[in-house]
């Protein structure tokens, strides 16, 4: 076998436009159909494969082609975001699509095993492999990166999805892996036997589909929500290049950017939380450390209680804070600040899922790569509980996520579980692409997505401050309002709604995704078995 065979499978036009259907489903496109199809033409190139382990070795290898398309299409800007600063792009892209592709291989393989060796029906076979590949994708300790689920391509569909408060994005994936088998199957009992055959999957799909939507439309109209905070938002827009190239500069922009922007709020907004962009304040630590002794960034905390005490508003902002080792030793993090007027800091959040690569090198020693430039070191933050606040009504608390830590579907839940009523996302989307058009990335557009499913899952209101965007507000029903231009200075005042209760999601956890997790298990060592026990030869074939 040639090498050719090995690594393009036949048929690779299916697996091709499969690829590029995925690739639309997700943002910037966000085309409706192309989640409910994209998965078709691979479903279809698996039915296609022989028994046996040849029928295996294809499968491996057409799943290996597939997720290369599909990944590189939707995750590119991996590269494209950090070519700017270091060789090390091209390893921080491969790495993760390289991992993503290895799983969709052999998951392809055991769709082909529990098909062929169980005869498992394709309908239940290959949403619970999917979903496997996203459980584990998610899991992965220090490289996990549930970025992009498949369900999360509704994200601009809210009203379809609310089904997501029940079984979470991932449950979703699993129901737009059915919706995409049944029509598959449709497609290939009408080119066997015409349409007649094709009366089974329709009505399979029609109630597929129908569950979940009708629910979803039902929770939209009756779900009741009211306002819990009025959150002033900043979007600084302090552009990447200077925030590398000088610290003091790009922080002194953010200042006298933010100075213009809430000017017109002091004595006419009535604001409870005043939200600043992650990181909003570096190169220099922000928090004291006694044992040095370091009294902190005095000038950036004057700046920040000053804010404060000009909105009569408690004040969230992004910076690089420090735990005190002693003996002259301290470990970075990516932190939160929580100020409130006449107590200064009261709460430190230190980012707990960090980006790989960028913010810690996985599993090794971060200080290996302490002297090439962009590899982190941040230390990993601890569970907190939600931070109150007092509001006009009383009091609320919110939960915070950094930058990407939205795409963590635990995280909202355990603040949803410890009280919180609202989610605080501060993120630098700068990364993701410079002002230009043709410079911008995908993940500028699929980034915020991500808070939509955290919404509807929890039924909380979320608040975005964005250094370049996009900033915005998400309601308990997934809808997005006061969205911000991407790279313009911009500030709004909004309130923020919750819900009461707690959703099963929130409740229950990822149910769909262990019960797939534990099925394909149990699965494979079916088939293992089954392959390994030897056939008895039938009278005939004595």
């Amino acid at each position: 076998m040639n090498w050719r065979a090995r690594v393009v499978p036949e048929r690779a036009g299916l697996l091709l436009a499969g690829g590029a259907l995925m690739g639309l489903a997700h943002p910037p496109f966000h085309l409706l159909v192309t989640s409910f199809v994209a998965l078709v033409p691979f479903i279809v190139w698996l039915e296609g494969l022989p028994p046996g382990a040849e029928g295996r070795r294809q499968a491996r290898v057409g799943g290996f082609f597939f997720g290369l398309i599909y990944y590189t299409l939707v995750l590119y800007w991996l590269f494209v975001a950090l070519v700017f600063y270091t060789w090390l792009a091209l390893l921080a892209f491969l790495a993760p699509i390289l991992i993503m592709m290895v799983i969709l291989s052999w998951a392809s393989a055991g769709i082909h095993m529990a098909r062929h060796r169980l005869g498992w029906p394709l309908y239940l076979a290959f949403p619970v492999f999917w979903t496997v590949v996203e459980v584990l994708r998610a899991n992965l300790l220090d490289i996990s990166f549930p970025w992009m689920q498949f369900g999360d391509s509704l994200s601009g569909y809210p009203m379809l999805v609310g089904a997501a408060d029940l079984v979470g994005s991932r449950g979703l994936s699993f129901w737009l892996a059915a919706a995409n088998t049944l029509i598959a199957l449709g497609f290939l009992a009408f080119r066997a036997r015409g349409w007649r055959a094709v009366r089974g999957p329709a009505l399979g799909l029609l109630i597929t589909l129908a569950g979940p939507i009708a629910y979803s439309v039902v929770r939209w109209e009756t779900l009741e929500t009211r306002p819990v905070a009025r959150v002033g938002v900043v979007q600084p827009n302090v552009p990447q290049h200077l925030r590398e190239a000088d610290a003091a500069a790009a922080t002194d922009s953010a200042l006298r950017a933010t100075g213009t922007l809430i000017s017109p709020w002091p004595g006419r907004e009535n604001i409870d939380l005043a939200l600043f962009p992650e990181t909003m304040f570096r190169g220099t630590i922000f928090n004291p450390m006694p044992s040095f002794p370091y009294a902190g960034w005095l000038e950036a905390h004057a700046w920040v209680e000053g804010i404060g005490d000009a909105l009569d508003a408690e004040v969230a902002v992004g910076g690089i804070g420090a735990r005190d080792l002693g003996d002259e030793r301290y470990q970075l993090f990516n932190s939160a600040f929580h100020f409130r007027a006449g107590e200064g800091i009261v709460n430190r959040y230190d980012k707990r899922f960090l980006v790989p690569l960028v913010e810690r090198v996985p599993f090794v020693p971060p200080r290996w790569f302490q002297r090439i430039p962009y590899m982190g070191d941040f230390g990993v933050g601890e569970l907190q509980p939600p931070i109150e606040i007092s509001t006009e009504e009383g009091s609320a608390a919110y939960g915070t996520m950094i930058c990407y830590e939205s795409i963590f579907s635990p995280l909202a839940r355990h603040y949803r579980r410890n009280g919180a009523d609202f989610l605080v996302n501060i993120s630098n989307d700068s990364w993701f692409g410079r002002d230009a058009w043709w410079s911008r990335s995908s993940a500028l557009w699929q980034h915020p997505a991500h808070l939509v499913m955290r919404s509807i899952e929890t039924r909380m209101g979320a608040a975005r401050s964005a250094n370049t965007g996009l900033s915005l507000i998400v309601d308990p029903r997934g809808r997005v309002s006061h969205r911000t231009e991407l790279f313009e200075s911009a500030a709004f005042v909004a309130d923020v709604s919750t819900t009461d209760g707690l959703t099963a999601y929130v409740r229950f956890g990822d149910v769909v995704g262990t019960a797939s997790a534990l099925a394909a298990i149990l699965a494979l060592c079916a088939s293992i078995w089954k392959g390994r026990t030897p056939v008895r030869p039938t009278d005939e074939g004595r």
